[in-house]
């Protein structure tokens, strides 16, 4: 027999305690309808096997624009304003959601991220050489280490300059964090599209653009990529081939700086905190036993994104037709929030789940990253970057310790993202 799922009103520091909360909640059902501190109603699902059977559900849907439902509405504008509304992947359903991820795809391929672990680490050395003066002092790792990389990283893939890292990374950290006002993290999506476009239309006067050919390779940033194949698309298109040559290439130029809006973000956001989280759960004990053999860093990392996900619950979906989840019905019209973080630590599927173990675990995986055709395009170049940022980090610094507790630390409150905001380290602490 069917029920209506319990109603919860999480307190105001839920997302500092968010770990704390989970285990009342799944002990309760493991499928709410909760009020998130900030307002913004959803059903929230904390079960893994539920969690998984969410993720994978068809019936459910991502793009606010296409719902009546005014729960959706407010709730898309309330997480993350000017966003969630517009033609991007992450909010978006088949055939869409297929033609959004085609785009992008070559450039997240495991040939194309393994070819970039160089890279990755040639960024990740030159940061750390740069912190040597401040060996013997305490140092902030998130602004001079876990920010930097991931930038560069998803800046130089899309061909964005360098002088501009800087501003991307505010525009970014306003927009996500849910304690921002709506209308300044709306303005700065707003800055952040508007930039964008302007990116795209010098990458097009560019000379390997404007004599590119189809007989021509594909150009080497991913910037040049989307331009061509987006112009290709709307040159397809029913709806947009018979328009003027200027209005086709304005209607490209939306599609794509609309997209890379997400993949910078995305690109960024994740991977920070994973560095982050990655850095923060070092034990003295876990810390040594990395440095003494390297090769279970990778197996750390896994164990990071199981324990504390830098993506603490998967993006909105909604419901289309009535849902059964256990034992809970849940009508059409509402948002379904998979938690990520409370999956990943369900103790019915993962023994002892907040105890980072490397060895190898047995079992089922982690949906820090989603599942099914939602599953995050960037998964591997986010772990390449987490793995390589600690290789680094602990080869150059072997006995580095966090300069205070990680209770002590600021987090961020937002649902978007679990990190800390700062992130005090000892590089060479005295003995």
């Amino acid at each position: 027999m069917s029920t209506s799922p319990p109603q919860v009103q999480l307190p105001d520091d839920f997302f500092r305690r968010a770990y704390e909360i989970y285990p009342s909640l799944r002990a309760a059902g493991g499928v709410h309808e909760v009020t998130f501190p900030g307002g913004g109603v959803a059903i929230l699902v904390t079960d893994y096997k539920l969690a998984r059977q969410a993720l994978g559900e068809e019936s459910l849907r991502k793009n606010p624009a296409a719902t009546t439902s005014p729960e959706v509405k407010q709730f898309a504008e309330l997480t993350l304003p000017g966003l969630a509304m517009a033609e991007r992947l992450p909010w978006s359903d088949p055939p869409e959601h297929t033609r959004l991820r085609a785009l992008v795809a070559d450039a997240f391929t495991p040939r194309t991220v393994a070819a970039l672990q160089p890279r990755v680490q040639e960024i990740a050395e030159r940061l750390l050489t740069d912190l040597a003066a401040a060996a013997d002092a305490p140092v902030d790792l998130l602004p001079a280490y876990a920010t930097p990389l991931p930038v560069q990283v998803i800046c130089e893939i899309l061909g964005v300059p360098t002088g501009d890292h800087q501003q991307f990374g505010e525009w970014v950290q306003t927009m996500l964090l849910s304690q921002n006002p709506g209308q300044e993290r709306a303005r700065a999506s707003k800055k952040f599209g508007y930039y964008l476009m302007e990116q795209v239309r010098h990458r097009r006067q560019r000379a390997d653009l404007v004599s590119w050919t189809p007989d021509d390779p594909l150009p080497a940033d991913l910037l040049g990529t989307l331009i061509i194949r987006c112009d290709a698309a709307v040159a397809a298109d029913p709806t947009t081939a018979g328009l003027p040559t200027a209005d086709r290439i304005a209607a490209a130029d939306h599609a794509i700086a609309t997209n890379t809006t997400v993949l910078l973000a995305a690109g960024y956001e994740t991977t920070r905190g994973l560095i982050a989280n990655s850095i923060m759960l070092l034990t003295p004990e876990i810390r040594d036993e990395l440095t003494a053999d390297p090769d279970r860093i990778d197996t750390y990392v896994e164990e990071v994104l199981r324990i504390l996900s830098p993506g603490p619950f998967a993006t909105l979906r909604y419901t289309t037709a009535p849902l059964l989840l256990g034992q809970v019905e849940i009508p059409p019209g509402r948002v379904v929030i998979v938690g990520l973080g409370a999956a990943n630590t369900d103790p019915a599927v993962f023994d002892d789940p907040l105890r980072v173990r490397l060895s190898d675990r047995s079992g089922p995986i982690h949906l820090a990253f989603g599942l099914g055709m939602h599953y995050c395009i960037g998964a591997r170049l986010a772990r390449l970057e987490g793995q390589v940022a600690l290789r680094v980090l602990l080869a150059r610094y072997p006995n580095l310790c966090l300069a205070a507790a990680p209770a002590d630390l600021p987090w961020a409150e937002s649902i978007l993202t679990a990190a800390p905001q700062h992130l005090p380290v000892l590089l060479t602490p005295r003995v």
